[in-house]
Formats: C-alpha cells, sequence, structure tokens
C-alpha cells in the first residue's frame, strides 16, 4: 500500500486471468478430492470418530459446507464482474444483456447458498404423473425450460462477442450445464437403479459437482479476458466520513 496524500491512499488490486483460473483449479480439484474422502467415510462400514463431522463439512451433495460456500462465492465474483463489464458497457447496445446476466448470476450465488430450486422438487407429483427417473429431482424440468429459454435470446448476444470470448463462454456454459442439468438428471437414474448410498451415485455426484465448479472457473477466465481488453485499469473510488 503506497501514501499517495494525506488524505487518500492507492491499493492496488492485480487481476491476472490465467493465474486466478490456475489457484481457483487447484481449489477445485481439492474440495473435489475432499469430497470424495468424505463419500469414502460415509460409506465405509468402518467409520473412524471424526467421519460425521467431515461428511457434513466437505460432501459434495450437502448444502451449507464448505463447497457450497465455494461455489456460491465463485457465483457471487462472477456477478461482481459483470457488473463491472455493465458500467463499463452501459452505452453498448447489448447493455441489457449484460444486466440481465449480472442479476442472473447474483440469483445463482443465492441459490447456491440457499438452494432455492429445491422449491421444485415435489415428489408427489414425480409419483402422481410417473415421471422417467431422469426426472427424479423435478426442478430439473422447469430448469431445462429456463435453459432453452436463454439459449434462445441470448444467442445473438453471443454471437457479437470478440471471438475468444465468445469461444470461451461457450465452454463454461456447457461444462457447467452438463453438471447442473445434465448429471442431476443422470443421478436421477442412478439414485432409482442404485439407491442414493451407493459408490456409483456417489461418482456421479462427484462428477456433476466438479463439472460445476469447473464451468464456474471457466466463465471468471473468460470474464477477466474480456474486462482487459476493454481497460486495463479500472479506479475504484471509496469515501470514507464521519458524517
Amino acid at each position: 500500500m503506497r501514501q499517495v496524500s494525506s488524505s487518500s491512499v492507492e491499493l492496488p488490486i492485480h487481476l491476472c486471468a490465467k493465474t486466478i483460473a490456475r489457484r481457483l483449479i487447484l481449489i477445485v480439484i481439492s474440495l473435489t478430492f475432499a469430497g470424495v474422502l468424505s463419500s469414502y467415510f460415509w460409506l465405509s462400514e468402518f467409520p473412524f470418530p471424526a467421519s460425521q463431522w467431515f461428511y457434513e463439512l466437505f460432501s459434495l451433495d450437502r448444502e451449507l459446507n464448505i463447497p457450497a460456500w465455494y461455489s456460491a462465492f465463485s457465483l457471487l465474483f462472477c456477478s461482481g464482474l459483470l457488473k463491472v463489464i455493465t458500467v463499463i458497457n452501459r452505452k453498448d447496445r447489448h447493455f441489457s444483456y449484460w444486466k440481465t446476466l449480472y442479476f442472473i448470476f447474483v440469483y445463482l450465488s443465492l441459490d447456491e447458498a440457499f438452494s432455492f430450486h429445491e422449491i421444485f422438487i415435489i415428489p408427489s407429483l414425480r409419483q402422481s404423473l410417473n415421471l422417467n427417473p431422469i426426472f427424479f429431482q423435478t426442478w430439473v424440468i422447469p430448469g431445462a425450460i429456463l435453459v432453452a429459454f436463454f439459449a434462445f435470446k441470448y444467442l445473438k448476444f453471443w454471437l457479437d462477442l470478440p471471438s475468444k470470448t465468445r469461444y470461451l463462454f461457450l465452454i463454461a456454459a456447457v461444462v457447467y450445464v452438463s453438471g447442473t442439468l445434465g448429471m442431476e438428471m443422470i443421478g436421477g437414474l442412478l439414485i432409482d437403479y442404485f439407491s442414493r448410498r451407493s459408490f456409483i451415485t456417489v461418482i456421479g455426484i462427484v462428477i456433476e459437482e466438479f463439472l460445476e465448479m469447473t464451468g464456474i472457473v471457466i466463465f471468471i477466465y473468460a470474464l477477466i479476458t474480456y474486462l482487459s481488453s476493454l481497460k486495463e485499469s479500472i479506479q475504484l473510488k471509496i469515501y470514507i466520513s464521519d458524517k
């Protein structure tokens, strides 16, 4: 921190897309490994005394624990980057698309933390309609509809992006949706055929969460690289007063 004047200080923050992506990938790999260990302890016939505590803390299939909070904060970081891009592109013809993306990721962050989507998990609906096991988690039905609607609405926006950003956005979306929707549907089949407390089902859950977290990392990398093409530096002024 370097003092500029008696009334202000400069606190430079350097965001390197590759460095941030590498560090986030290491976190994702570590959380995935911890999740695999927690599941092994959960399935083990001879658990050690702290196995339940470790499972609740690092399980990839539970809410309000370390992997869930990591995902929530990484999505919130995406929303912050999108907010900056929205401010910079306020005169761009795609301003409304960036702004909507910002709100979408704020919601995704809150949903990751508090699981709002579970409101749409209705076992009685699944039973009464005799739905296929891929719809075991009934929220995937409205989820798939929303994803299709989003893809249709954002097609022109996506095509107008710079080639590198367009390519990275596509990879991030495919990886993330493959985890959130694709593996969630496959997970329904695995639960139906093998039960939730089975090794194969646990592997499906691990793959699902790994894809979700990896998709977010790719999107963060894409946003930072796109942001760097717009501005080399951004001035953020914070005014502090006792009034």
